[in-house]
């Protein structure tokens, strides 16, 4: 299944939807250096249940990774995958954001999938009529007025929903709400294990694994909040879990301490088009050129044009769709018949890129990203990390641990970078 006119382009490179589905088992494209195969030894070898970090630049393609582990491992883990931030709607997350996401998540997976069970037995009948009291009376009740009446599971999978609706576009019931879950949340992670132990019991000999996304696009301090401070809490819940992380935090202090509570961390490096000596990197590009021609005819692009795009990407899966969708929507505004995306509809899509990252730069930062451009020293300094989390700076692990600015930003290095005697410099690549 390929795109075979710039209309379709446009719907098949959609930046904000990971590959799932028929789309992932027609597009996927394996990468050098993928972490997936040890991420599943990890989590079918060990009957205990896992806690793995998984980090790696945003867009960088985790999302699509996690996606294809869940189909390869459907025989032994049933997954459950939400995204955080989507949930909450916070890139200030608190730790109780989390936990209530999670709890409010699983719960209505797990009633909705049936893994719960009819509750025809009195054991499971007295479980499910507790769980159901506590969120209506002392949660629903707490944060949205006086509740309806939940006399089945799906009348409970509903109100939950309508909590987390709640949550997302009321301050004031967050508010309200994290302060209660603060207070009761060993009661809150009781009952999320009660369910996470009735789905498994309905799995047997299957397991739960479940994994949360968007924590590695929060605010840092919000990451920190999470992962350092509360780490036995978010990994209370008594199944496989795997934490998407932020990579920025992989070079700053903490990462011991949160990386101690965790059994381990995988790590998704970028696709390299270059070593750090600057000599190609022939399997980066040919991945990226494979994404490209694993959802459109090669007739739909032009040579120059598709070269272009894989290189302004800099590695970055979800960067080179967005240039590819833009490009095409670009392409179609030059001509309503146009065939082909052409050169200049690339350089009008880098332009767009290239605004975006350079929007909430600093002069400050503009002059540490010329002397990474020029050594390529990858650090811990704070600075250091703000630049990856800001997507300006691009970590790449196919030599040393290096890094180098953004390509989309390059041209602009010697605009922003003034020299010893104060005019402009000269570039340096």
């Amino acid at each position: 299944m390929k795109a075979i006119d710039l209309k379709q382009v446009v719907v098949y490179f959609d930046p904000k939807e990971a590959l799932r589905g028929q789309h992932l088992r027609s597009w996927f494209v394996e990468r050098a250096g993928t972490p997936r195969a040890r991420l599943r030894i990890a989590l079918e070898a060990q009957r205990e249940p896992q806690k793995i970090l998984f980090v790696g630049h945003r867009g960088t393609g985790k999302s699509t990774e996690l996606n294809r582990l869940a189909e390869e491992i459907q025989g032994s883990f049933h997954t459950i995958g939400f995204d955080a931030l989507t949930v909450t709607g916070r890139s200030t997350m608190r730790y109780e954001d989390l936990m209530l996401a999670l709890s409010t998540q699983i719960t209505r997976h797990c009633i909705d999938q049936n893994l719960i069970g009819r509750p025809a037995t009195d054991p499971l009948r007295e479980g499910w009529q507790s769980l159901a009291d506590w969120w209506r009376e002392k949660v629903a009740g707490f944060s949205l007025g006086k509740p309806g009446e939940v006399n089945t599971m799906a009348s409970l999978s509903t109100l939950l929903g309508e909590i987390e609706v709640g949550v997302s576009q009321s301050a004031f019931t967050r508010e309200q709400l994290n302060a209660f879950v603060d207070r009761e949340m060993p009661e809150l992670i009781r009952r999320l294990n009660w369910v996470i132990g009735e789905a498994e019991k309905h799995l047997n000999p299957k397991r739960l694994l479940l994994v949360v996304e968007g924590l590695d696009k929060v605010d840092l301090d919000a990451a920190r909040h999470i992962f350092r401070d509360h780490a036995p809490t978010i990994l209370a819940p008594h199944a496989a879990m795997i934490y998407t992380f932020p990579l920025a935090l992989r070079y700053s202090d903490d990462y011991q301490t949160v990386l101690s509570a965790f059994n381990d961390d995988k790590f998704l490096s970028n696709l390299s088009l270059r070593h750090v000596n600057s000599d190609d990197d022939p399997e980066g590009r040919r991945a990226l050129r494979q994404i490209v021609l694993s959802r459109m005819e090669s007739n739909l692009v032009a040579e120059d044009a598709l070269e272009q795009m894989v290189m302004a990407s800099g590695g970055i899966a979800v960067q080179l769709v967005k240039l590819v969708n833009s490009a095409a929507i670009y392409a179609l505004e030059r001509s309503a018949h146009a065939t082909s995306i052409e050169l200049a509809d690339v350089r009008n899509a880098i332009k767009d890129l290239r605004r975006e990252l350079a929007a909430n730069l600093t002069l400050t930062e503009w002059r540490l990203l010329k002397r990474r451009h020029i050594d390529r020293l990858l650090s811990n300094e704070a600075e250091i990390q703000q630049l990856l989390y800001k997507g300006a700076l691009i970590e790449y692990s196919n030599d040393v641990q290096w890094c180098d600015v953004h390509p989309a930003l390059w041209g602009l290095l010697d605009y922003y970078v003034e020299g010893d005697d104060g005019g402009p410099t000269t570039g340096d690549h």
